[in-house]
């Protein structure tokens, strides 16, 4: 039998999403991409396509991240709205494009804010966890 490989029409917005909440919480915890990449036993070039949405992530790495990070899985796609999911390819070019040009003038202060802002969703026990974690890692 043939494997027929399917025409791909580009990241999905909620790919993008989701890799955008990673790379800000890898970000933040002061991870690496070598130390990501190693824990995922890929390269860190693949790590970067997942981190730019032209690859999905892989379920097993939701969930490793998920315990590693100490957040539900939910974290990764909190902030999509429901209209997203549905929308048309061009609608979601134009969105995609809308959110890199975005990304590219942020600074750190932006991404300090929603820091601030993804971190206040989380419940006491999901931050204890962090923390833990954040200083696990400064220890190190």
């Amino acid at each position: 039998m043939k494997r027929r490989l399917g025409r791909f029409d580009g990241p999905h917005v909620i790919d993008v999403h989701v890799a955008k909440r990673i790379k800000m919480l890898r970000k933040v915890l002061g991870i690496k991409q070598r130390q990501l990449a190693d824990l995922f036993g890929i390269s860190p070039q693949q790590l970067q396509k997942f981190e730019a949405g032209r690859d999905r992530y892989k379920a097993k790495h939701l969930h490793l991240l998920s315990q590693m990070f100490g957040v539900e899985i939910d974290f990764f796609f909190a902030g999509i709205p429901d209209e997203i999911a549905n929308m048309s390819r061009s609608e979601r070019d134009k969105f995609i494009s809308t959110v890199n040009q975005k990304s590219e003038v942020k600074n750190s202060s932006a991404i300090e804010a929603v820091f601030i802002d993804n971190i206040s969703r989380l419940s006491e026990q999901q931050l204890l966890m962090v923390n833990e974690r954040i200083s696990r890692m400064t220890v190190e």
